[in-house]
């Protein structure tokens, strides 16, 4: 990664210049490296790059399955040590990660259950109408600012600021890609919502703290053209005054704003990545591969801005790049849905120019095991280690998170056969840990939130 001066903090004194400095950043820790990068898997070389044979794959499906039945029947007796030890063991030996042997994990992996409860009970005490598959949607960077915590060694708590940024999400693809929204009123909301994030509302007082009630509706000062959808627009600005319990107006954390606003920015660029039958318009690959970095950058860093307030700019460069890989991972998990919605990104462009995912999917897989994915930065030592192999809690996390990642990877890639050559995908799923038709099954997202939702071991 860029020598960037590492513990100099990321701050401008107005939006223009943050924005400015944080898109020559976005550019060089996301595309410059992409570019970069081959079109071909990753090589043995690379200690953590492990290829399986199907009998390999089988024999940890096995495992994974024994250790199931092993909790069901035991977790709850004087074996219970044993089987949390036995879980961390499987989790390193499936993802390829470091051990790390410290018993601060389980106390971890207690605490991401009972912050991803609270997370599911507060959203359905501020709004019963959510769906369950809303709320999954919106926990999913729940995690990551949990693991972002770890990394800082800060208290594992859902801040009000963490749950508000997680729950803008639905609310905001609600209104932005809904198609009974005219595009006078996206215009406004645009210029509202910016507005709101940026400066907040004229009445601001950081003395007053949101009690998490819905906002009155009546209240409101909208555009004509947003009120048929102020219900929306309500529950929106309740998530940005959630973030305002936390970090004051006016402050040295005015950056937890302005990235907020380059959020935003990112997510109304990215209606530039539809393509329409009726003109013909249609995005070149240069513009989905910037959208797509910017927005994907941009939304890591106001979650790193949203834990700690202020970033370094080594930081800043660390989650933009992670950013971007994210969205990437994203977007091919929803192949499928973006080209019936004609939604243009990485994948489907590639599609839509006549070529197969073989070339995006090994570079994706390349970018995930760049050397920014295991970057050390000056405050991990704040974190327990362990003393045999030297890797810290922090690190661990890190690289936990990013392998990880390449197992979603490949479970998106297992379900999109047909549009890999022969070769490649029989190379893709001797990357896997389990083979790809077992991963086709497992649905990984899910079972994990479950596993740790439900504390199954």
């Amino acid at each position: 990664m860029v020598d960037l001066n590492a513990d100099s903090y990321f701050e401008f004194t107005s939006y223009e210049e943050f924005r400015k400095e944080r898109l020559a950043l976005n550019y060089d820790s996301t595309l410059k490296l992409w570019y970069s990068l081959p079109n071909g898997l990753p090589s043995v070389e690379n200690r953590l790059v492990r290829r399986q044979t199907s009998k390999q794959q089988r024999s940890r499906l096995r495992k994974l399955k024994f250790f199931a039945f092993y909790c069901t029947l035991f977790k709850k007796t004087f074996l219970k040590k044993k089987i949390q030890s036995n879980g961390f063991r499987l989790w390193n030996e499936t993802l390829n990660v470091p051990t790390l042997k410290d018993e601060s994990l389980y106390g971890i992996y207690q605490s991401m259950g009972r912050i991803t409860s609270e997370f599911l009970s507060k959203g359905q005490r501020y709004d019963p109408t959510i769906s369950f598959e809303e709320l999954f949607k919106a926990g999913r960077t729940v995690w990551f600012m949990i693991a972002f915590q770890m990394q800082l060694n800060l208290p594992l708590i859902l801040t009000d600021s963490i749950f508000g940024y997680n729950m803008l999400y639905p609310y905001t693809d609600d209104l932005v890609d809904c198609n009974d929204i005219s595009r006078e009123a996206k215009k406004d909301f645009a210029k509202v919502f910016h507005e709101r994030l940026l400066h907040g509302e004229s009445t601001y007082d950081p003395k007053v703290h949101f009690d998490g009630k819905q906002s009155n509706v009546e209240e409101l000062n909208l555009p004509s053209s947003l009120q048929p959808h102020a219900n929306r627009v309500v529950k929106i600005f309740d998530m940005v005054k959630f973030i305002e319990n936390d970090w004051r107006r006016g402050t040295e954390y005015d950056g937890v704003y302005m990235s907020l606003a380059t959020i935003h920015e990112s997510q109304m660029k990215s209606t530039l990545q539809h393509a329409t039958t009726d003109d013909g318009y249609a995005p070149t690959m240069t513009q989905v591969e910037q959208v797509s970095a910017e927005k994907g950058g941009a939304s890591l860093i106001a979650a790193g801005f949203l834990i700690e307030g202020r970033l370094t700019r080594a930081k800043m460069a660390y989650l933009e790049y992670l950013g971007f890989g994210l969205q990437l991972l994203d977007d091919l998990q929803d192949v499928k849905e973006d080209m019936k919605n004609n939604h243009r990104t990485i994948f489907t462009q590639t599609l839509a120019e006549g070529q197969t995912l073989d070339a995006p999917t090994a570079r994706l897989i390349q970018y995930c095991y760049c050397a920014p994915a295991f970057e050390k930065f000056s405050d991990d030592q704040r974190t327990v280690s362990d003393q045999t192999t030297g890797v810290t809690l922090a690190q661990y996390v890190r690289v936990s998170m990013m392998m990880f990642s390449v197992v979603l990877v490949l479970e998106a890639a297992s379900r999109l056969q047909d549009f890999y050559s022969k070769e490649f995908y029989s190379e893709l799923a001797s990357l896997s840990p389990l083979t790809f038709n077992d991963l086709k099954a497992v649905r990984v997202e899910d079972k994990l939130w479950a596993i740790v939702r439900n504390q199954w071991f």
